[in-house]
């Protein structure tokens, strides 16, 4: 029987305006932040200019300011990741034209092509947590700090291999003409902001992109690896397809109907972070219910907690000091302990 706190694809209200607002906010605060760099970094110039402390104190004290904005900037740029996210699942607007370039102008902005991620995405619903069926196994699947470290550049490599490899051997196939072009002229929207625009308004590169880059793979494992790591495999499927497009509710759901699969953390996080990254941290909630928008995740995390098996830690850093010492596949026991069945516990 259907839990009617559960509802289908065409029950669910997707929050386009909330979506919209939210997404405009994180860029402005992004592009404030710029500026912000700049003057930080020039009234810093001015002031070791004017006092005689060494350059290596000036220098150290400028980069950790710059350094510090990146930090920052990666946890809005996240945040604007997790909504271009709902986009890739098909519920950042219902209209899908403007569902899809919104989308792919939000992924841009980290350099990410919008369609080769929902192909991956995609994929990676459809195998999540199979040894090499799965597109992430390639990401974190090793030590946990060469996971933390190199992990995002893994992402990288992966979205621009695909693309590639679209580009030159599937070029030809009408369902990817289309995909392969808008993600190209993304792309070179978001060099033409953070290259010709950004510069232009007086704002060194030096300052904005650079740092972001720079702490760029920390906040990022920071959040992905609370995902799957440190979960027993899941169970291999014999034969694996790449998935194109977001499937409807009642496929999804043939997956859940009998025995729930444990593949995805839990973490609970204050208002702010469920804010600003959109509940994505209900990770397996989102996993076996894919087509709800994120505003669902919560409500239907309480009402199933009761029936459904979750593992759930309390907080990001909380989650990576449990992840450290264990591998990306690990043993039944190592999540035991973080087993939630009932309100209770």
């Amino acid at each position: 029987m259907r839990n009617p706190s559960i509802p289908t694809a065409g029950e669910q209200i997707i929050p386009q305006i909330d979506n919209l607002f939210k997404s405009i906010v994180l860029i402005g605060l992004m592009i404030s932040s710029f500026y912000l760099a700049q003057i930080g970094a020039d009234t810093i110039d001015s002031y070791f200019g004017i006092h005689s402390y060494s350059e290596t104190v000036h220098f150290l004290v400028k980069w950790t300011f710059l350094i510090a904005l990146g930090v920052l900037n990666n946890f809005i740029i996240t945040g604007l990741g997790v909504l271009a996210h709902e986009g890739v699942h098909k519920v950042l607007f219902k209209n899908q034209f403007w569902n899809d370039l919104w989308s792919g102008i939000i992924f841009a902005l980290f350099f990410l092509p919008f369609y080769a991620n929902r192909e991956i995405h995609l994929t990676h619903h459809r195998y999540t947590h199979q040894p090499e069926n799965d597109p992430e196994y390639p990401i974190h699947n090793h030590n946990f700090w060469v996971a933390f470290i190199v992990g995002g550049f893994v992402a990288f490599y992966l979205h621009y291999k695909l693309l590639v490899t679209n580009l030159f051997t599937k070029f030809g196939d009408k369902r990817y003409i289309s995909r392969v072009i808008k993600d190209v002229l993304f792309l070179l929207t978001a060099a033409f902001f953070y290259f010709y625009l950004v510069p232009n308004f007086g704002i060194s590169i030096w300052y904005t992109f650079v740092p972001i880059t720079v702490a760029f793979p920390f906040v990022f494992s920071l959040r992905a690896m609370s995902d799957h790591y440190s979960i027993p495999s899941v169970v291999k499927d014999k034969v694996k397809e790449q998935v194109l497009e977001a499937e409807p509710d009642d496929v999804c759901r043939k997956y859940i109907s009998k025995a729930p699969i444990l593949d995805s953390w839990i973490i609970l996080t204050n208002p702010v972070m469920d804010w600003l990254w959109s509940n994505i941290h209900y990770h397996q909630v989102h996993h076996r219910y894919p087509y709800l928008s994120y505003r669902y995740l919560p409500s239907v995390f309480e009402a199933t907690k009761h029936e459904q098996p979750y593992i759930v830690v309390k907080g990001y850093l909380v989650s990576l000091v449990n992840l450290m010492n264990k591998s990306y596949y690990s043993q039944q026991e190592n999540i035991n302990p973080f087993l939630i069945t009932d309100s209770s516990k």
